[in-house]
């Protein structure tokens, strides 16, 4: 039997002068399906040995992905992270990657009021 739980998309984001592992826990199983997001603060040494290992880098940009045939897009929450504010989406397609939108404050208390999660982010890198 496979593991319930996995590790989703994943990537390494550099963020002004830091840099974070965007990391999707997907644990299911009959009747459970749960899929957080998370940012854990990474030093430049751990995400340079991180992308030489194979992760990949985010893709971070302004517009929104759409959805087509065979891609679904769906929101996993609103990140704040170094004083920056994001919406990350989760993109599967043939692959499954995190993607970064800049959203400005209004845009993120919009979406949190419409119930998106603020992603959390351990700020502490593991060292």
């Amino acid at each position: 039997m496979a593991n319930p739980v996995t590790i989703g998309s994943n990537c390494i984001a550099h963020i002004g002068k830091q840099f974070f592992l965007i990391a999707e826990i997907e644990a299911k199983a009959p009747g459970v399906e749960i899929d957080p997001l998370f940012a854990i603060r990474a030093t430049a040494d751990q995400a340079r040995r991180l992308i030489r290992a194979g992760v990949m880098r985010c893709k971070i940009q302004s517009t929104v992905p759409r959805p087509t045939r065979g891609k679904k897009v769906e929101l996993k929450g609103v990140l704040f992270a170094n004083g920056q504010i994001f919406s990350v989406f989760d993109v599967e397609n043939s692959t499954d990657e995190a993607v970064l939108v800049r959203i400005n404050v209004a845009q993120a208390q919009r979406l949190i009021s419409k119930g998106a999660r603020i992603i959390k982010v351990i700020r502490r890198p593991f060292i």
